[in-house]
């Protein structure tokens, strides 16, 4: 087998061609160029979620065409201090692989090569569902059937009747949101989000926070946020749908009165904030004042220090916030609780903090 220095290189090594995405904070077809970049650690890995690289790997053999089929591994790779991938593990990752490929040969090697291994991992069923209506977009493959009881459900009358929405699929609602402008059926997304009980629109939002919404969309999900019925936990779905586009203006009056008062923090707010934190955080970064909002909020709650550090953790691990949290944390304008929670983030109880 040839010198394999690089996940490429092993991929090429067994006759596969290989598509990457990341699958961590959103879902994204990583370019060629990126994947030379982060594999031979000269930039750091670009889509950091909670210091590890969550990639999907598309292989097809060389000698066959897409449609017979792909296999897809899905990794969690450590990153190092600076963002890169941290070369050790992938190392022993590429020498697990190819130890178990030489012992079984490369066609069963492929497809058994992550039984037990410890960087493999199952996505949860939202993820998954996404993920696969991506890839079937990008290869040019059909929907699932799924999405057509969704379209039928959606240019229904009855969108309250469970009976009409009982029997829909996580996977109809993620080809929905895959290919909303392919399809035309931005009419219909909207109709969702304005009209389908929560069952059905908050998992949608979900498989939305994929991609860039237009502003019609964008102006309705702020537009929903600002219902009199709409709580901070709806809200931490319906933010979701949005997450990858830049922080609108519609949303400063309904985010922030849900969010509420600075020296409380219920746990429908709790849930709003961990959704922005993990899903938005060019929001967070950008808006001081939110960010000011979610450290003092933490800070207030009975059991500040489990959820306070849990959040600065992920704050201070991603390099959009990193810098900004640090100037909140250490301003002279900190209320003495969250001078506290600081602190005390700096006790040796703090050796718990990943």
């Amino acid at each position: 087998m040839q010198n394999i220095e690089s996940l490429s290189d092993l991929f090429s090594a067994v006759g596969c061609k290989v598509t990457f995405y990341d699958v961590g904070r959103h879902i994204t077809k990583i370019t060629p160029q990126q994947v030379i970049q982060f594999d031979t650690k000269q930039q750091v890995y670009p889509y950091a979620f909670r210091k590890q690289a969550w990639l999907a790997c598309v292989l097809t053999e060389k000698q066959k065409p897409v449609k017979d089929g792909e296999v897809v591994w899905f990794l969690k790779l450590p990153l190092d201090e600076s963002g890169c991938l941290n070369l050790g593990t992938r190392d022993l990752f590429i020498k697990t692989i190819v130890d178990k490929i030489m012992h079984k040969g490369t066609q069963q090697g492929v497809q058994e090569a992550l039984e037990d291994n410890p960087y493999a991992f199952q996505p949860d069923q939202d993820r998954l569902a996404s993920f696969h209506a991506m890839l079937a977009r990008d290869l040019k493959q059909p929907t699932s059937d799924y999405l057509e009881d969704v379209l039928t459900y959606l240019k229904s009358e009855q969108l309250d009747d469970p009976e009409t929405w009982s029997h829909l699929g996580l996977q109809g609602l993620a080809d929905l949101a895959a290919r909303v402008e392919q399809l035309n059926l931005k009419a219909l997304q909207i109709n969702a989000i304005q009209n389908a009980p929560n069952e059905v629109r908050f998992p949608l939002c979900h498989a939305m926070e994929h991609y860039v919404q237009g502003a019609d969309t964008v102006k309705a999900v702020c537009e929903e946020m600002m219902a009199p019925s709409i709580t901070a936990s709806d809200a931490a779905h319906l933010v979701r749908a949005i997450s990858r586009n830049d922080f609108a203006t519609g949303l400063f009056i309904p985010l922030f009165t849900l969010l509420g008062d600075i020296s409380h923090c219920d746990d429908d707010q709790l849930e709003l904030i961990a959704s922005l934190v993990a899903k938005c955080p060019h929001w967070v970064a950008e808006q001081g004042q939110l960010l000011r909002i979610i450290l003092e909020k933490l800070a207030h709650r009975d059991d500040a220090q489990l959820g306070f550090k849990h959040i600065v953790a992920e704050l201070t691990q991603q390099p959009e916030t990193r810098t900004a949290t640090w100037h909140v944390l250490r301003s002279d304008h900190a209320s003495e609780a969250l001078q506290n929670a600081v602190g005390n983030l700096f006790t040796p109880t703090s050796s718990t903090l990943q």
